[in-house]
């Protein structure tokens, strides 16, 4: 395992965490795409039983013809229904992963910046103590170059 810093392993934590989330929002847009489809679908097919019982003249429908055709559409405007419902529960679930997602960046930028920050400190530490060694170092050459 590499010598990795807390600021480090929380980034990849988050970066793990926007992963997944990322997924299921595609899953989700994938799945909201599929239900507008299916609701303008099932409108369409509404559309046409609705459209063919008014084109009709009342001579060439039977009774029996416009129940069917009415418990038809009444069938498909409660899948409709239905399908509005999950539609609405699939938004609700977008809005909510989009949120984590925001969350989670907000937090990766946040781990990254402490990070960065603490990587300079470290730098600039190092950097103080080579010039230190250097200092000693010309210091002791100086020393005995003048014996």
């Amino acid at each position: 395992m590499k010598n990795s810093t807390a600021w480090e392993i929380l980034a990849e934590r988050e970066t793990a965490a926007l992963g997944r989330l990322s997924q299921r929002k595609r899953s989700l847009s994938l799945e909201k795409e599929h239900l507008e489809k299916r609701i303008k679908d099932i409108d369409r097919y509404i559309l046409e039983y609705t459209s063919g019982m008014k084109g009709e003249t009342e001579l060439d429908w039977s009774m029996q013809k416009i129940n069917s055709n009415m418990k038809m559409v009444t069938q498909l405007a409660s899948g409709r229904k239905e399908l509005e419902k999950i539609y609405k529960e699939c938004q609700l679930a977008l809005k909510l992963v989009t949120s984590g997602i925001i969350k989670h960046q907000e937090e990766l930028l946040k781990f990254n910046k402490v990070r960065a920050k603490k990587k300079f400190q470290m730098d600039l530490k190092e950097k103080a103590k080579e010039n230190i060694e250097l200092d000693s170092l010309a210091l002791n050459n100086f020393i005995s170059g003048q014996r």
